[in-house]
């Protein structure tokens, strides 16, 4: 299984157990600096053949955070399951839905298989986390590895165009080839899993059936969320094995596992959900014995620099019913502001339910906007807006009604 972590800036560490593509640090400058200086990089990869380690730095710290910033261009350092740094990868040229996807690897890491692991975490990354719909990779003509490894991940060969490349200077034909969500190889899920002081957001699997069912028990799950009643073991295992892995392979609700940092005990779960256009709804359920323990909002902060940095969402929206006042507390000492109260706006398992909504965009800061005017909250909210269903419901279309609608 693939997972993404990310550190506090926001930018997301993906890796499949055996390489790790990660946030580059000012320590990689030397390796990165040899990396851009290997002669098959040079020829091939347009790359410097003088990088000094100071100029690395510079890179480091200049031009791929602020690639990252702008989203034009994602760069990610890959290193394998000792931690060393053993190439790069990028996807240059975001937007509009498509990107370039460029790869590449130390003179010793080559003819492992990393390039291929790499490659897929990166593919995985673009079309279900990003949303993109096509994938551009460039070769220059005669470089038949890169082609190779390309064509064995799916893409295909659309052309070549002439002078699209550059070799030492001079201008050289390159092969393009084109990858789209729909034609790729069957997506490994990509589950964004944040990693903080106290708790780290993971994914969810069968060892935390047993406390799910246990938080989705709680009185206060069932007065504030939409989990179903009477929520079993079986309950548990269908929406750790179904409903949270399509959400993921097809980008509709990006669920985690709330575990403390400490034990990786399941402490509850939060997601985002309702996509829209630069927008999406966060929801969480935290079980009972993490409340008052300010696991609620560390979970809240790591999804926001998730969504806002790692996703380059504007807007993150939060819906509690009323009268939750833990969850639009925790809400306001997130930063939302409460935009309107709706009647009748959420489903509470049939019956339309009074609503708060609360917005944040990313310029907003994370901390309270105004002076709290609501009632004093205690421990009968669920500290959190509703979330999906936390398994089946009477059936599979009512399971994703209830999903859709989040009320």
């Amino acid at each position: 299984m693939n997972a993404v972590v990310a550190d506090e800036s926001g930018i997301p560490e993906l890796s499949d157990g055996v390489v790790t593509l990660r946030v580059f640090q000012r320590a990689d400058a030397a390796d990165y600096a040899a990396l851009n200086r290997d002669p098959v990089n040079v020829r091939w990869a347009n790359s410097r053949a003088r990088m000094t380690a100071g100029e690395a730095e510079a890179a480091i710290t200049g031009a791929i955070p602020e690639g990252w910033s702008s989203g034009h261009t994602r760069r990610f350092a890959i290193v394998d399951s000792a931690g060393a740094l053993v190439g790069t990868t990028a996807l240059h040229n975001v937007g509009q839905g498509s990107a370039s996807l460029g790869i590449k690897l130390a003179a010793d890491a080559r003819g492992k298989g990393l390039a291929r692991r790499a490659a897929k975490l990166m593919a995985d990354y673009a079309f279900d986390i990003l949303g993109l719909a096509v994938l551009h990779w460039h070769a220059v003509v005669g470089n038949t590895a890169s082609r190779r490894l390309a064509e064995h991940l799916g893409f295909t060969l659309e052309g070549t165009i002439t002078g699209y490349s550059n070799v030492a200077g001079a201008p050289a034909d390159a092969w393009i080839l084109t990858l789209t969500a729909q034609g790729r190889l069957a997506p490994a899920m990509v589950v964004p899993v944040l990693r903080g002081d106290t708790v780290v957001l993971r994914a969810l699997d069968r060892r935390d059936a047993d406390e799910l069912v246990a938080n989705c028990l709680d009185p206060a799950a069932v007065q504030w969320t939409t989990v179903p009643l009477n929520y079993s073991r079986a309950d548990a295992l269908s929406f750790i094995n179904d409903f949270v892995p399509k959400g993921w392979t097809g980008g509709e609700t990006h669920t985690f596992a709330v575990a403390d940092s400490r034990t990786d005990a399941l402490l509850g779960t939060i997601d985002l959900h309702n996509f829209r256009p630069g927008s999406a709804e966060i929801g969480i359920n935290m079980g009972p014995q993490s409340r008052g323990t300010g696991a609620a909002a560390a979970a809240a902060h790591l999804l926001l620099d998730y969504a806002f940095s790692g996703l380059a969402l504007q807007y993150v929206y939060w819906r509690a019913l009323l009268p939750n006042w833990a969850s639009r507390k925790l809400a306001w000492k997130m930063g939302f502001r409460l935009e309107a109260q709706l009647r009748g706006f959420s489903d509470d398992r049939g019956m339309p339910t009074d609503a708060w909504i609360l917005t944040l965009a990313d310029s907003d800061p994370r901390q309270p906007q105004q002076p709290w005017d609501g009632a004093r909250a205690g421990d009968a909210g669920s500290l959190g807006e509703v979330p999906g269903p936390q398994g089946p419901d009477t059936n599979e279309a009512a399971q994703l009604y209830a999903a859709k609608r989040r009320g």
